[in-house]
């Protein structure tokens, strides 16, 4: 019976919501409210605010309170890189015992395996929010 090495690349839902808040601030000319966001998308706004108040403790975000709070991108939005609000959402891109600190790799592909996070971390990190599309 032969290991099977696996790992893969996916987007949380946490992550795909981060996204969409950010991509629904990129445009904005004021604070936005976080209910509003997550009504027009259908997502929890409790969930949205907990992931608006990670990107805030990042300094991805800022907020205001009051009438005319809400949120804004603490940047402008060619700013603010992908790879640092999945860093913050998400942890490590890639995750596996190939990529754990002192993994003797048995399968002769490790090499490989850290050129490629290297390469899809380098790609993503030249992508920014203003890169998205609604």
């Amino acid at each position: 019976m032969s290991k099977e090495l696996k790992f893969m690349f996916r987007l949380s839902q946490k992550a795909d919501y981060g996204l969409i808040l950010l991509s629904s601030l990129r445009g904005a000319k004021n604070n936005t409210s976080i209910a509003k966001i997550a009504t027009k998308h259908k997502i929890s706004s409790k969930f949205m605010s907990q992931i608006a108040q990670e990107l805030k403790k990042a300094g991805i975000l800022t907020s205001k309170e009051g009438v005319t709070g809400g949120y804004s991108l603490a940047k402008q939005a060619n700013q603010i890189r992908i790879l640092d609000v999945l860093k913050v959402l998400e942890g490590e891109l890639v995750e596996g015992k190939c990529f754990e600190e002192g993994h003797e790799c048995t399968c002769g592909a490790g090499e490989m395996w850290q050129e490629m996070k290297m390469e899809m971390e380098k790609s993503i990190g030249k992508k920014t929010v203003a890169d998205l599309t609604k």
